[in-house]
């Protein structure tokens, strides 16, 4: 039995993992620009924001921008390490391959939490200051903003959490990022429109329900974030037998 001690030495390696790069960094600071940017777009482009429609368009395209940028975090940290080779030096004081990879999943989950609360901040405060900026109030206790909010909190660790896995599998850093961005903002929206019934249920879909996205082909909020969570046991169990029997 791995001794309690190791697992948090395991735990502590990867904290400093995560979040000693200038570009784990930047990607959080991009994820929050990118919030204020895409729900602030929104908003100029509808001709009356106290509408339910105009409101959810524009919390969700503020929450959206959080949950691809924590995707690409959690590629970026387990691509990374594999990349450099930090992973065999862990596996010297930690052979326990699951541990370490589930430990990755772990810290990077709890960065992608941090992810989801600073861009449901920004949501809202990009969203409150707009209203007020048309002498309108925003009424962040509304259920179109709270379901929005609490969706991205939701939804941002869980991919983080996807990119771990997904890394894992591929390791290739470009191929992983890459391909990852071309399935999930090109092929599942290609999906959702050409196949509604078939895309709906792709992974990318489920975290668009969970944040309380206002397309109507997607599922409902609740079984969004259900899939969205079997989505990520799935692919973490996938990646967790794959670096069992990896050669590294």
């Amino acid at each position: 039995m791995t001794a309690p001690s190791h697992v948090a030495n395991v735990l502590r390696a990867e904290r400093l993992s995560v979040l000693s790069t200038p570009a784990a960094r930047l990607l959080l600071v991009a994820s929050m620009l990118m919030a204020a940017l895409s729900g602030g777009a929104s908003l100029l482009a509808v001709d009356d924001i106290t509408t339910d429609a105009s409101l959810q368009l524009a919390m969700h395209s503020s929450t959206v921008a959080t949950m691809v940028f924590a995707l690409v975090g959690g590629l970026y940290s387990s691509t990374t390490d594999h990349r450099f080779g930090l992973v065999d030096q862990r596996l010297l004081s930690q052979p326990n391959r699951a541990i370490v990879l589930l430990a990755k999943a772990a810290i990077s989950g709890v960065v992608g939490l941090v992810y989801g609360l600073l861009g449901a901040a920004t949501a809202a405060g990009i969203t409150a200051l707009y209203f007020r900026s048309q002498a309108e109030r925003l009424e962040i206790t509304d259920p179109l903003v709270t379901r929005a909010l609490l969706g991205i909190v939701l939804a941002a660790p869980l991919f983080a959490v996807i990119g771990v896995a997904v890394g894992t599998l591929v390791r290739s850093q470009p191929a992983a990022i890459g391909g990852t961005l071309a399935w999930i903002l090109m092929a599942e929206p290609a999906a959702l429109v050409g196949l509604p019934n078939v895309g709906k249920w792709l992974p990318g879909s489920s975290g668009l329900a969970l944040t309380f996205s206002p397309d109507e082909a997607l599922l409902d909020q609740t079984a969004g974030g259900l899939l969205l969570l079997a989505y990520v046991a799935l692919v973490l169990f996938a990646a967790v037998a794959s670096f069992r029997n990896a050669d590294l």
